[in-house]
């Protein structure tokens, strides 16, 4: 009755399904965020291998917010890492983490992913190292993702999660 929270729950336990540098053994579902007084709750944090945070934005459905919604965890995430605020609270205990900004993902079955994605998507930062992974859409029986588009080749930011 819930496809994202479902979504959610298995994404959280195999995060390492979605990209091979996702640490499957550090990753936390529901993490709260702040923005001035607006609050708001990431779907997936994880972490890579090296230390690097990752934010995981999940849509079950096709949704025309979804890049903007990741982009707006993104910084939240951002914000909270400048400030060491991660670790203080209690995540990743025992974890460096590097201070390189967060990696960022969109993932949604792939037929699900709504057409303006992709536009929305070329406008963004190069400073923000984005992947949208297309997950089959037999998603409940086996996560799989079947494509995955990355930051543009032309940017930094691409170089370094290639």
């Amino acid at each position: 009755m819930h496809p994202e929270g479902w979504l959610e729950s298995l994404v959280a336990r195999r995060i390492g399904a979605i990209d091979e540098r996702l640490d499957p053994s550090q990753s936390y579902s529901q993490v709260p965020t702040f923005s001035a007084s607006d609050r708001a709750m990431i779907d997936v944090l994880g972490v890579t291998t090296e230390g690097r945070l990752a934010v995981v934005e999940l849509k079950a459905e096709e949704d025309i917010h979804l890049p903007m919604q990741a982009l707006d965890y993104w910084a939240r995430v951002a914000w909270h890492h400048q400030r060491g605020e991660f670790q203080r609270f209690g995540y990743f205990p025992g974890r460096e983490l590097s201070r390189e900004d967060p990696l960022l993902f969109l993932v949604a079955p792939a037929l699900r992913i709504h057409p303006t994605t992709d536009t929305l998507l070329h406008y963004v930062s190069p400073r923000i190292q984005w992947q949208l992974a297309g997950i089959d859409e037999h998603w409940r029986e086996s996560l799989r993702v079947i494509f995955r588009k990355h930051s543009p080749p032309n940017s930094a930011a691409s170089r370094a999660i290639a």
